[in-house]
């Protein structure tokens, strides 16, 4: 069961507790760290097509086994020289996918996994951050395969209590929400026309101390 509480009518910005298990989360790191995964985040610019570094983000990211690419052929990901461990993170990846499709659809919103992006795992330290941006795209050059990400869900795998930075923040909305582990947080980049919200605008806050740990989960 998995609660939902409105945070803000606009972006139909919700809050989901539950949504996910520690143990899956703390899986995703495991297995993301064993295969050297993690690199600094990358950054797109719109209108480009080429990823840049900028101080805007600093933070370091794992792109995950996309289901998609491997429906039916899990045989031949056995066959790799860590084959156990990408089979456990394709399994992993597959849950959430699902598990996020079901819950737009069980909201009123048909949705199918095939809808939903890589999954990317995220880790801030201390100081690290994501400034304004906005997760819809302007250009289709700078999106997987010329989607476009209507909602976003953020699944926290960290928990800071609130004055330990790492909030995620719409500053056009003057909300603020801070990570705790199991939980996400839910939110419309588009309008209901279809074209972007730039009140969508949001941000990561670096934490104070420790580490902020995230998975991205863009949905067509």
């Amino acid at each position: 069961t998995v609660a939902l509480r409105t945070l803000h009518a606009e972006l139909q910005l919700t809050y989901a507790h539950g949504l996910v298990a520690a143990e899956e989360l703390e899986a995703l790191v495991r297995l993301a760290e064993s295969r050297g995964g993690f690199r600094r985040s990358p950054l797109r610019r719109q209108h480009s097509d080429g990823v840049i570094k900028d101080d805007i983000r600093n933070s370091s990211s794992c792109p995950l086994l996309w289901p998609m690419v491997y429906a039916g052929r899990a045989h031949e990901v056995a066959a790799a020289a860590n084959g156990a461990a990408l089979l456990e993170e394709l399994s992993l990846a597959t849950r959430i996918s699902e598990r996020v499709a079901d819950l737009f659809s069980r909201s009123g919103m048909p949705t199918t996994a095939a809808h939903v992006e890589p999954l990317q795992l995220v880790r801030y330290q201390a100081s690290e951050l994501f400034g304004p941006h906005h997760d819809y795209h302007e250009s289709p050059s700078s999106s997987v395969q010329g989607e476009q990400r209507s909602f976003t869900v953020l699944l926290f795998g960290s928990t800071l209590p609130p004055g330990s930075g790492g909030e995620t923040r719409f500053p056009l909305l003057d909300v603020s929400v801070s990570p705790r582990t199991g939980d996400a947080l839910i939110w419309a980049n588009l309008l209901d026309d279809g074209t972007p919200n730039v009140r969508s605008l949001h941000e990561g806050r670096p934490p104070a101390s420790g580490e902020k740990l995230a998975v991205n989960v863009w949905v067509a």
